[in-house]
């Protein structure tokens, strides 16, 4: 039998070596990289922006896949869910589509599907000042203040009437996608009834103006209001009060001598 030379020896043990390296490696890199499979569902997300008001058709909503565990609570999972519903909430292209932003079943598209049951739209003319000069936005937050003239008196009063009231729209618009101002003569405002008959009345008796909020102030101020009376009688007391006082004349007198007496006389 012939024998083996030790040089093949030691070449199939390095090849057998090698082999087993390459296998180590392979299964150390495949453990470290394996990336277990991941549940997904389907969710519906807008296929473009969508306003407030408007229904949701076919092409503004698709079906994706989401991995499961972060598919929000209340999501669409089929288009027939959502297809026909009104947005009561901007919707962001590629935003699941949730039904807490969405009105009930049944309600149409337009301004009546954005109102709170309880609350009214009430329609007030305003102008490029009373409006804020077109800086007031939908959703926006504004005080009311009506000035009107005081009956029986030659006089003017001035008083906030409402405050923290939601803009719904300004003229026929209840979206604003450009941060431009726009100057309208209408501004919808959503208000209690009772509220209504307090700005139905306000803005027959006097002009309406609008004072713009902070988005997070909620802040109710009570206050007891301005006539023109009491305006003008602060700003003359506080003339009156800045005024420099006037220098005392000097007071000059001499003595007059008659015999025994003495007068004084003044100069």
């Amino acid at each position: 039998m012939p024998t083996i030379p030790k040089g093949f020896t030691y070449m199939g043990i390095a090849v057998v070596a090698g082999l087993l390296a390459t296998f180590g490696i392979q299964r150390y890199v495949a453990h470290k990289t394996y990336v277990a499979p991941v549940s997904t569902g389907q969710v519906a997300v807008a296929n473009a922006d969508l306003s407030p008001g408007i229904a949701l058709a076919a092409g503004s909503v698709k079906l994706v896949s989401w991995p499961r565990e972060l598919i929000p609570p209340q999501a669409a999972s089929t288009l027939q869910q959502v297809e026909g519903r009104v947005a009561v909430m901007p919707i962001s292209n590629g935003e699941p589509v949730l039904f807490s932003k969405l009105a009930p079943v049944g309600t149409a598209a337009g301004l009546s599907s954005l109102l709170d049951e309880s609350k009214r739209a009430l329609t007030v003319r305003v102008d490029d000042v009373s409006g804020v000069a077109g800086f007031v936005h939908p959703r926006d937050k504004v005080d009311v203040l009506v000035d009107m003239k005081l009956q029986g008196v030659n006089d003017s009063f001035s008083k906030t009437i409402l405050q923290n009231i939601t803009v719904m729209t300004i003229g026929q618009t209840w979206e604003q996608k450009e941060s431009k101002p726009v100057v309208v003569n209408t501004v919808t405002l959503e208000v209690t009834p009772e509220q209504a008959e307090i700005l139905n009345l306000a803005s027959s008796e006097g002009k309406i103006r609008l004072a713009l909020r902070g988005r997070r102030n909620e802040t109710v101020v009570e206050t007891s209001g301005v006539s023109s009376s009491q305006l003008f009688t602060g700003v003359a007391k506080k003339v009156k009060q800045e005024a420099p006082a006037q220098p005392q004349k000097e007071e000059r007198t001499v003595e007059v001598i008659k015999g025994l007496e003495r007068t004084k006389a003044s100069l």
